[in-house]
């Protein structure tokens, strides 16, 4: 399984958020159906590739990329056999039974401090048009896996 989020902060930035184990309380649990205790999610990073990995069920990985302020995260699980398992709540239509977008979308929020935390809502920032325009092309390329989309009219 992989998804993955565009977020508009650098690259560097956001890896070094990520890499911070006291940070994983806001994405891991998002990945866990049994969401009452936390385990330690057995983190590593490896700064030269800025890839975050982590042990513990369901293992996986994150891998940064982007340049600027636009990063891109991919969540790829790592462990074979990986079988998806129903929520232990009501999602809504565009989750997916491994939640792995919610913990996308609570990343998104913590690093770019949406007003409010709402990872939709329009954040501050200066945005290249190259970066505008090469965000839109991949995410017209792959709509159902690739960033978040640009807001339409006033954002």
């Amino acid at each position: 399984m992989h998804a993955k989020i565009t977020i508009h902060v650098g690259p560097e930035q956001l890896f070094a958020w990520l890499a911070e184990p006291q940070n994983a309380r806001f994405w891991f649990a998002h990945l866990r159906h049994e969401a009452d205790v936390l385990p330690d999610p057995g983190l590593s990073a490896d700064a030269g590739s800025r890839t975050v990995r982590w042990t513990t069920a369901p293992a996986g990985e994150m891998v940064v990329t982007g340049r600027g302020e636009v990063a891109d995260l991919s969540l790829t699980f790592t462990e074979g056999g990986h079988v998806d398992e129903p929520p232990a709540e009501e999602m809504s239509p565009n989750d997916d039974p491994t939640n792995a977008g919610n913990a996308l979308r609570s990343i998104k929020s913590h690093v770019e401090a949406a007003d409010g935390g709402d990872p939709d809502m329009h954040t501050p920032g200066v945005v290249s048009r190259e970066d505008v325009d090469e965000a839109d092309r991949e995410i017209a390329a792959d709509p159902e896996h690739s960033g978040t989309p640009r807001r339409q009219g006033g954002g």
